[in-house]
């Protein structure tokens, strides 16, 4: 074995990491090695939201290309030990797909010592595959300053408050800010969607000149794009403290939300620096999954009911 190999048990799970100097982010000298320690070091604060759920895997940007390739599936030649379900899957040629379901921090280590940098949960668990246990909101900006993003999200917490619904926020990693509200897993996916949409509506009836529903990245500069499209089922979105492909490996990092009322930006959360502000500030998700709401109080509305499929 080279000096860029290391064998190690993680909780009672033999794992051989290799290519561990393999430059993953080149421009930052971020090595594989640096990538699983950070997500050693997140763990707990991660598992708790792909635990249990039917996951896709993102591979490390192509170093010629810069792309990043989706793995929605299980793929092959997994141990036994790493949990699969086989899961009605609109992505399968036969309806039916064997996906990677989150769990343990040694099946998270083996998914990125195979090349992948992050995962992508589903917003239900595998148990309940049709009621989703979270509502998602992906503010989407294009051209446009980062602070009317974080205002975006503020407007967006203040009207789900409206309905006494409370929601929590984090970074994309990329530009944009994820709201997020957790459910008990009693509505479907075409509720949650419902109610979603209806945010949207009220969102765009207080600051028209701000939000879109265009999705051709061409045609919307100086707007910001609310994707509720991630309330589908099947849809992904990254976990909370998962990297990203950017330069400068940007996190996913949840958020206070007075952290939004002063100057931020996604690029102040990365690898090298989660691990100290979890120290530091705690964990802003950590008591997410205690507050299961129900929509019933927006879907109840009349605006809410007489919506109709957004394009």
């Amino acid at each position: 074995m080279t000096t860029s190999t290391r064998v190690t048990d993680v909780q009672g799970r033999r794992l051989i990491l290799a290519h561990l100097d393999e430059a993953v982010w080149p421009e930052d000298g971020i090595t594989k090695n640096e990538l699983l320690d950070y997500y050693t070091e997140v763990a707990d604060h991660l598992l708790p939201f792909i635990a249990n759920r039917p996951v896709s895997l993102q591979r490390a940007p192509d170093p010629l290309t810069g792309e990043c390739v989706y793995q929605k599936t299980a793929p092959p030649g997994l141990p036994s030990w790493v949990p699969t379900r086989r899961v009605r899957s609109a992505h399968a040629a036969l309806g039916y797909a064997d996906y990677v379901i989150g769990g343990d921090l040694p099946s998270l280590l083996y998914m990125l010592n195979l090349g992948f940098i992050a995962v992508h949960p589903w917003s239900c668990t595998v148990d309940a595959l049709d009621r989703p246990d979270q509502l998602l909101f992906d503010l989407d900006p294009t051209e446009i300053a980062f602070r009317e993003v974080r205002n975006a999200a503020l407007l967006l917490r203040d009207l789900l408050a409206l309905f006494k619904i409370r929601a929590w926020v984090k970074t994309s990693g990329g530009r944009g800010l994820h709201v997020m509200v957790p459910l008990a897993p009693i509505h479907s996916f075409e509720q949650v969607r419902t109610a979603a949409e209806t945010i949207v509506r009220l969102a765009r009836t207080r600051e028209p000149r701000l939000f879109t529903l265009d999705m051709r990245r061409a045609r919307r500069r100086g707007k910001i794009l609310i994707d509720v499209h991630r309330n589908h089922r099947g849809a992904t979105l990254i976990s909370p403290y998962g990297a990203r492909e950017y330069a400068g490996a940007a996190v996913s990092a949840p958020l206070e939300w007075p952290e939004l009322e002063r100057a931020l930006y996604p690029e102040d959360f990365h690898i090298r620096n989660m691990a100290e502000r979890l120290r530091r500030v705690g964990d802003p998700l950590s008591s997410f999954f205690r507050h299961a709401q129900s929509l019933a109080p927006l879907l109840d509305t009349g605006r809410a009911r007489r919506l109709r499929p957004m394009a």
